[in-house]
């Protein structure tokens, strides 16, 4: 009785050590034993600027992150600077790629795209302005004085390269000179012709390049010239002359007030006698 109770016992044993070694190996240890997955793995959403972002879970390894993720584990480590001695601590965000952008919605695209307004245009010249000024040169220096005058019935022209004469005018009495607009971009010749009784003491002609938008300003200088001279009245002999004939009058009234005197003075001695 006793040696089938010792029997029964040892076979329950042996039974039961059996139905435990089944589970795992006789080797097994803790170190050996996979790491479960306890909650499962998210599908990580790209985000608007591709990056592909998964968050550490407890009892993630960053083996199980780059199998599930379907990289390496050296390409994990390398995308985040992760070092072999680092651990995966919860709640970390781990980069595990990058993808496109999602497509925008209309919505999205609306809220999205700026609005600018509409520049103003700047306006194109083709066209320039020359203003030309026909000067009286009173002390012939070439350079218009502050108190010297414009000089009118001068002639002035403006003719292109091309022979094609673009302006003939003749000059007035405007401080400003004449100005003409509207003149086509490039190169011309500005010209002068002094009136009669007149000198240059200026260049009478000069290149201008007119460039769109310029406004060119050209003086030109004429003096009085010697023959002009002469014919001016001669203020000081008209002076001279008048005071000669007054003169003359004086020497007439003093001569007729003496014969005057001498007549009344004979008179007096007559009627005395």
């Amino acid at each position: 009785m006793r040696f089938r109770t010792q029997f029964v016992f040892w076979i329950i044993l042996l039974l039961a050590v059996i139905v435990a070694g089944s589970g795992y190996p006789a080797n097994a240890s803790e170190e050996n034993l996979p790491n479960l997955q306890l909650t499962p793995f998210p599908t990580p959403t790209p985000g608007p600027d591709g990056r592909i972002v998964y968050i550490v879970q407890e009892r993630d390894t960053f083996y199980d992150i780059a199998a599930i993720a379907g990289i390496s584990l050296e390409e994990l480590y390398a995308l985040n600077g992760i070092q072999p001695s680092d651990y995966a601590i919860p709640g970390t965000e781990l980069l595990l790629g990058f993808a496109g952008p999602p497509e925008p919605t209309a919505e999205a695209d609306a809220q999205i795209t700026p609005t600018f307004a509409e520049p103003t245009p700047t306006p194109i010249f083709s066209t320039g302005e020359i203003c030309i000024l026909l000067f009286n040169d009173m002390n012939g220096n070439a350079r218009l004085e502050e108190e010297e005058t414009p000089l009118a019935e001068g002639q002035i022209s403006i003719v292109d390269v091309n022979g094609d004469v673009a302006v003939e005018a003749t000059t007035g009495q405007n401080p400003e000179g004449q100005c003409f607009g509207d003149l086509d971009a490039g190169d011309y010749n500005v010209s002068a012709a002094v009136p009669e009784a007149y000198n240059a003491t200026t260049s009478m002609s000069l290149p201008i390049r007119l460039m769109p938008g310029d406004v060119k300003y050209v003086q030109f200088g004429a003096q009085p010239s010697s023959a002009g001279l002469n014919e001016l009245p001669d203020v000081g002999q008209d002076r001279s002359m008048w005071f000669g004939i007054f003169g003359v009058l004086l020497l007439l009234a003093a001569a007729g007030l003496g014969y005057y005197a001498s007549r009344y003075g004979r008179r007096s001695r007559m009627g005395k006698n």
